[in-house]
């Protein structure tokens, strides 16, 4: 990994430095890893949006935000997110990169970032009534945003049933009927107890004085006694099936959900992972792909089709809207297609074209201080640690025979129907 720096800071917390001279902001994020399970799910979705409330120094949303104001309006969120078997709740911030202003903020802005975390304001240990009811009203509506979007709806619906019984069935915002349950005495005994049990990854993306940061750090947690817990994953990939799963479920649509989710047998650390990047790109990712052009604009079977890869579950799902009665028509054509593929039957000018895609999409990376972190905060769940530049030279050298010999395990596993009342 070329682009980044790793530094262990002690046994619960490393860093991972990305320099960069483009930005005159650093932009960070502080990682609070917990293994995905529905046990404790909500209640983390919860903390994350209790630790905007306030800190220790900064007791309230108001002061907070005038604080960060006074640091040259430095930005500043918490939230709750999901990668692989791992759910976390990210402490970020981004604030103007030191030698820009008359003073040094680089301190008070990692200051701030740990401190929504690991420094909130509490009354008497507990975080505030008033919060806790208004951030249970926020979550719900969250956790009903899925419902109501039907197109993710279908698609998580779809991985759900084709993972049962392992985490990445799992909904990063967990579940209404958990959310009943939590009232402020466990949300706030919950966030003390992992608290100093969940490791913590730092991702800094601009330019900093690393090792001043670096014992900055030690000297924030050296008053912290971390027990960490293992988190190891219980799920795996998912398997190829003899017999393929059909799954519905019955709204009051105008327009029917067709998710299908095929096994691929092939992770980010298979060596044919980037050729399976490659037949997805030409599959069904972006305007150039045979599901937008063929299935899409030339047959008119749905109003939107896509594909994309988990890369840690060896899945590809596919995405479509369509019509009731064309459910049949636009099944076996989204299967033919990607049949056709896997037999060779793809233009060069296809090829180069989804080639050029993923490899502008990759340098693209390097244009975002987000999308960096995204794509090395991936590789802490996985042996491949190819930087952006090396992951661009083994796509820049695939072939015909890369996409077709991808693709030789691909299955057919679940497929998810969300159809209206009259369908």
């Amino acid at each position: 990994m070329a682009d980044i720096i790793r530094k262990q800071i002690n046994d619960a917390v490393t860093l991972y430095y990305i320099p960069d001279t483009k930005y005159k902001t650093v932009s960070a994020s502080a990682y609070l890893n917990r293994k995905l399970k529905k046990s404790e799910a909500t209640t983390n979705a919860l903390i994350s949006k209790l630790l905007t409330h306030g800190t220790e120094s900064h007791p309230d949303m108001h002061k907070l935000s005038i604080y960060a104001e006074e640091l040259y309006g430095t930005l500043y969120d918490v939230n709750i997110t999901k990668k692989a078997y791992v759910q976390s709740i990210v402490s970020s911030v981004n604030f103007l990169a030191d030698g820009y202003t008359d003073e040094q903020i680089a301190r008070q802005g990692m200051t701030l970032m740990l401190d929504l975390l690991f420094k909130p304001h509490l009354e008497n240990g507990l975080f505030s009534e008033e919060a806790v009811k208004i951030e249970k009203q926020n979550l719900k509506d969250d956790i009903e945003g899925l419902i109501n979007d039907k197109r993710s709806y279908a698609n998580f619906r779809c991985i759900e049933e084709m993972c049962k019984g392992d985490e990445n069935s799992i909904f990063e915002f967990g579940y209404l009927e958990d959310l009943d349950k939590i009232d402020v005495k466990s949300v706030s005994k919950h966030y003390k107890d992992i608290i100093t049990k969940s490791s913590l990854d730092i991702f800094v993306v601009g330019l900093v004085d690393l090792d001043e940061f670096c014992g900055f750090l030690e000297d924030y947690f050296c008053e912290y006694d971390f027990n960490i817990e293992a988190i190891e994953s219980t799920g795996g990939i998912v398997k190829k099936t003899d017999e393929v799963n059909y799954a519905e479920d019955v709204f009051d649509v105008a327009q029917g959900k067709l998710a299908m989710g095929f096994t691929t047998d092939i992770t980010v650390d298979d060596d044919r992972y980037y050729g399976l990047l490659l037949a997805n790109s030409i599959y069904g990712s972006g305007a150039h792909s045979r599901l937008f052009n063929t299935v899409r604009e030339e047959m008119s079977l749905c109003y939107y089709a896509s594909s994309m890869l988990d890369k840690f579950r060896a899945v590809m799902l596919v995405s479509s809207g369509i019509e009731f009665l064309n459910y049949e028509k636009a099944k076996n054509e989204i299967e033919k297609q990607l049949a056709n593929i896997a037999k060779g039957d793809f233009t060069d000018e296809e090829l180069n074209v989804a080639k050029s895609f993923i490899i502008n999409s990759y340098l693209s990376y390097k244009d975002s201080a987000y999308a960096m972190k995204e794509y090395y905060r991936s590789q802490c769940f996985c042996s491949n640690k190819d930087s952006i530049d090396e992951a661009v030279e083994k796509v820049s050298k695939l072939g015909r025979e890369d996409v077709i010999n991808a693709l030789s395990d691909i299955k057919l596993n679940t497929v998810y129907f969300l159809k209206g009342k009259e369908a």
